[in-house]
């Protein structure tokens, strides 16, 4: 996934979490301001920044040093390369103040509220519970987004006939 395809994926998402009673507010991302939470593998799409030294700050999580050839022979500069962690602005984000003491916001993307929704109630919890399984399973395919959408509108409808 990369974020042109999240903040579709957050666009699509966003009504069926109010007709999924999720109360949090919705709001579009401002640039580099929000933060996304998911993991984006596609590498082309990762953030680079140009660094002096091999050992940039960063590197032990989860950043790469790629060390280009010059023309000259060196290896240098060094170019950091990290997954993005801000959406593309107008993504879709869902969000809300948590905490009693030291409230703080909680952010994250529609796409990601949806998923994590969906697979949450087709996650059957009582089963590894009760017997020797050594984790939860789910109940029905989620590996999609298209079967997360048709599980989010099987949702909707059992939620509408009750």
């Amino acid at each position: 996934m990369n974020l042109r395809i999240l903040k579709k994926l957050s666009k699509r998402a966003a009504p069926y979490l109010a007709q999924l009673g999720d109360k949090r507010q919705q709001f579009r991302s401002e640039p580099q301001d929000n933060y996304h939470g998911l993991v984006i593998r596609a590498r082309k799409h990762w953030d680079r920044s140009i660094a002096v030294h091999a050992d940039v700050i960063g590197a032990s999580e989860g950043a790469y040093v790629i060390a280009p050839k010059c023309r000259q022979g060196t290896r240098y500069p060094f170019i950091n390369v990290t997954p993005p962690c801000h959406p593309w602005p107008g993504t879709i984000m869902v969000g809300q103040v948590s905490g009693y003491y030291e409230p703080e916001w909680d952010e994250e993307s529609a796409w990601g509220a949806l998923r994590q929704l969906v697979a949450a109630h087709f996650t059957d919890w009582d089963a590894w519970a009760n017997e020797d399984a050594s984790r939860p399973w789910s109940t029905r395919r989620l590996r999609t987004p298209a079967e997360i959408f048709r599980a989010a509108d099987d949702l909707v409808a059992e939620s509408l006939a009750a």
